[in-house]
């Protein structure tokens, strides 16, 4: 990868990093009790960016692809910080799992759940359009 196309990358995620940053920030001061983590405001940005074509795949690629490659490292802290606390997990690790477990199958339901709900809504939608297509060529 070129060296310019690598920092224009970096630009464009520093750039998604300061604007979640701020709007975090906002999110935080006009609605309190509902916090949004400034990592997922990010992830939402760069879906929309992506999606809406303002931001190219090619324009991100590189970097994406590195941080994919880093990732375990990401974690090492959050695992770290597991291992100093054995004792609360030996006291209280069986509740820990069937909360971890129940609320992963929820999240899973959940996802599905919306998914489908789109879907129905798309082919609604798409037969709705149809059915006036159908009606427009019949007159």
């Amino acid at each position: 990868m070129k060296k310019g196309a690598f920092i224009q990358q970096i630009v464009i995620y520093g750039l998604i990093l300061l604007a979640s940053s701020l709007l975090s920030k906002l999110v935080d001061q006009v609605w309190p009790a509902f916090p949004m983590p400034t990592p997922l405001i990010g992830m939402i940005m760069l879906y929309l960016l992506l999606t809406f074509k303002i931001v190219k795949i090619e324009q991100v690629a590189g970097v994406s692809n590195f941080f994919v490659q880093v990732i375990s490292l990401i974690f090492i802290p959050s695992g770290v910080a597991l291992v100093t606390k054995l004792d609360v997990l030996k006291a209280e690790g069986l509740q820990i799992i069937l909360v971890v477990m129940i609320s992963t199958l929820m999240l899973l339901l959940f996802t599905a759940g919306i998914a489908w709900l789109l879907i129905q809504v798309k082919e609604w939608v798409l037969a709705r359009r149809n059915s006036s297509v159908m009606e427009t060529e019949e007159d």
